[in-house]
């Protein structure tokens, strides 16, 4: 079954101390993994909260060494240490869905559409719309060493993308997260489970629920 999230509103503004009561969502679906590679299994789990104006996501990433190759705009972050956000705004009358992936540097890839093979990577790719933010090199309390991406996702700039869409208390749509990357060792991760044979993320039929609360 697929998994669903409820995302809590927040009446102030985001900061630390926010997430510190966002409950997290774990991702632990191990994907394609190969018998003949020790799996490499990356802690990774993330949160969600809205604003009146924003969507904002929040990953946890426990890596020592995150990977960063790329630091371009839509440079293929997948193959660094990588989280991802597939979103579907519209999933009942618009079969579209936005794909923010980043690496632990923050350099992020945007892409629309309905499938793998119809992507627009040069769609609305205003980075500093998004607040990225990348912090790399933290510790907890038992000195475990994580990395955390951070971002928002303007609401009024969904409706445009999306026209007919309204985040509304209850309104239900359609996601998934990844953890992935190709170094040190190709590995995949989702929240909602992905029951295909080979390595695919564009997949909308095994998207998890998500309500606004």
């Amino acid at each position: 079954m697929a998994p669903h999230y409820s995302i809590a509103y927040q009446a102030g503004s985001i900061d630390e101390e926010t997430w510190l009561h966002v409950q997290p969502a774990p991702i632990t679906h191990y994907l394609w993994e190969k018998e003949t590679v020790a799996p490499y299994r990356p802690e990774t789990s993330v949160q969600l909260c809205w604003t009146k104006d924003a969507l904002h996501v929040r990953f946890v990433c426990y890596e020592q060494s995150p990977v960063i190759s790329y630091s371009g705009a839509n440079e293929p972050v997948y193959r660094d240490s990588c989280v991802e956000f597939f979103l579907q705004p519209m999933p009942e009358t618009d079969p579209r869905y936005l794909n923010f992936e980043f690496n632990a540097a923050g350099t992020m890839l945007l892409g629309l559409g309905v499938d793998r093979n119809d992507r627009d990577n040069a769609f609305g790719l205003v980075p500093e719309r998004f607040n990225i933010l990348a912090e790399r090199g933290l510790a907890d309390e038992a000195g475990r060493i994580y990395w955390t991406l951070s971002f928002r996702i303007p609401l009024d700039w969904l409706a445009e993308v999306f026209p007919g869409f309204s985040a509304v208390p209850g309104y239900a749509f359609k996601g998934n997260f990844y953890k992935c990357g190709e170094t040190p060792v190709q590995h995949y991760v989702s929240w909602s489970p992905v029951g295909v044979p080979k390595p695919d993320f564009h997949l909308s039929p095994y998207f998890g629920t998500f309500a606004f609360g």
